[in-house]
């Protein structure tokens, strides 16, 4: 006998209580947490309390705050590893309460999707948004999805957990719109020219919003993130068009660049790169903490005209860092061939790569699946709260991944990390709507599945055929 919409089968929170389970799990096999370079810096930021701009100052503020608490450094794993299962564990319960049994479960399952395993150990930025994000949207969804009216406390614990998912990562603001769309229409409509009018509006509030709130409110130091993409483009420029006067008066020579620069990461000419030198030759300052302000407007003039003079050239340097960094017609383990990294790889490695990184870890197989579910299977004007969700979901995450398009310096999955979990979500939520859509209009279905079968396909070509990156 099937139950109503809305009401409770079996055990009370089942979901949630598992949820809840594997969270403990998680946290036993992974706590304290490891830690990269850019934890380590935020660590040493929430310790000193003095906070910088090149890392989210609001991570080290939230770390510095759990760590007085708790008296441990691994409270912010917790954080981050309770948000995630909290955003999971809610949509899996709203899915059971509402009687969709079979999609509850596939979302506890998804919820240890592999990427999210390997980085949910890892304290990180990328983390720390993903798991915000998807508690704030899981707090909402919940009694949406039950068509229960949303109470003011769910309303200001889902936007803490959207307020700090938007601080955490500079470009997370291209993620907010879709989700704050939700909000608006209460999950019941999915309109593509208004969610992307929302993005826009939603960036160009955060944006300067965030930097009054790290500057001003936290008290972060300015440390000119923003030569990362300036000089990363620069270098781009003059490496694809074959003129290094875009450097103006400190043009270092072609020569010395073409062996420094790689369409996979900036990493080469930063103060910790291997090309570190050439940046006083071109006027850079030597580290990120020495900042001349009129170096810093005379690059951001240089990165404009370099642009406007080569926009072709431009174009070609970003498109090939945004495929590298969606691991689309790139050689196995391509990673290797970013010059300058310190990482040895032998043919083992090479070959390993085929089975640890199989297409369901590629940015590029879950942005093919999102960019179907949102306009080729797009027929209906009624749809469920479900499926209007999940179709916002999926923009949030293509509108996040597309960001790197225009912003990206380096290559790595978690950058990705909050698209794959968002596009994974909405698939699962709008699953019934796929399968409707291809028996009304099997076209439609036939050419998303030739699209994301060609994505596959074009991608073991070039691994295969060693395809190099620029």
């Amino acid at each position: 006998m099937s139950t109503p919409a809305g009401s409770q089968p079996g055990i009370p929170f089942m979901p949630l209580i598992i949820a809840a389970l594997l969270c403990a799990v998680q946290l036993v096999l992974t706590f304290p947490g490891q830690l990269l370079v850019d934890s380590e810096e935020a660590l040493r930021q929430a310790l000193s309390h003095h906070y910088e701009d090149w890392h989210p100052p609001v991570m080290a503020l939230v770390w510095a705050y759990l760590i007085e608490i708790s008296g441990n450094r691994g409270a912010l794993l917790v954080l981050h590893q309770g948000l995630h299962w909290l955003g999971f564990g809610l949509i899996a319960d709203g899915c059971y309460r509402a009687n969709m049994v079979k999609k509850a479960w596939i979302i506890l399952a998804a919820g240890a999707f592999p990427l999210f395993l390997i980085y949910g150990k890892i304290v990180l930025k990328d983390v720390g948004m993903g798991s915000a994000l998807v508690a704030a949207f899981g707090l909402i969804f919940w009694f949406l999805i039950q068509n229960r009216a949303i109470p003011w406390w769910a309303y200001i614990l889902s936007g803490v957990c959207l307020l700090y998912g938007g601080l955490i990562r500079t470009n997370a603001v291209f993620a907010l719109g879709p989700l704050v769309y939700i909000y608006v229409t209460s999950g019941r409509q999915f309109d593509l020219a208004k969610i992307i009018g929302y993005s826009v509006v939603v960036a160009a509030i955060a944006i300067p919003l965030s930097g009054w709130i790290n500057h001003r409110l936290i008290g972060a130091k300015p440390q000119d993130p923003l030569q990362s993409l300036q000089i990363f483009d620069l270098m781009g420029i003059a490496v694809h068009a074959r003129d290094s006067r875009v450097w103006g008066e400190n043009s270092p020579e072609l020569s010395s660049i073409d062996p420094c620069y790689t369409s996979i990461e900036w990493d080469t000419f930063s103060p910790w790169g291997r090309c570190a030198h050439l940046r006083r030759q071109f006027g850079a300052s030597p580290d990120i903490n020495t900042i001349d302000q009129d170096r810093v407007r005379q690059r951001g003039q240089l990165w404009r005209s370099a642009i406007l003079r080569h926009p072709l050239e431009y174009a070609a340097h970003r498109l090939s860092h945004f495929n590298s960094s969606i691991y689309f017609l790139v050689p196995s383990l391509h990673l290797r061939y970013a010059q300058g990294t310190g990482f040895h790889f032998t043919e083992r490695d090479i070959k390993l790569d085929y089975l640890k990184r199989t297409f369901l870890l590629w940015p590029v197989f879950w942005l093919a699946i999102g960019l179907c579910g949102t306009v080729l299977l797009e027929v209906r004007t009624e749809l469920t709260a479900a499926v209007a969700m999940a179709k916002s979901l999926m923009m949030s995450g293509l509108l996040y991944s597309g960001a790197y398009l225009l912003f990206g310096v380096s290559t790595d999955y978690r950058y990705h990390y909050w698209s794959i979990m968002a596009i994974l979500l909405g698939a699962i939520l709008a699953a019934d709507e796929f399968s409707k859509s291809y028996i009304e209009r099997p076209w439609r279905g036939g050419l998303a599945a030739a699209i994301v079968l060609a994505v596959i396909v074009g991608g073991y070509a070039a691994r295969i055929a060693d395809v190099r990156p620029f």
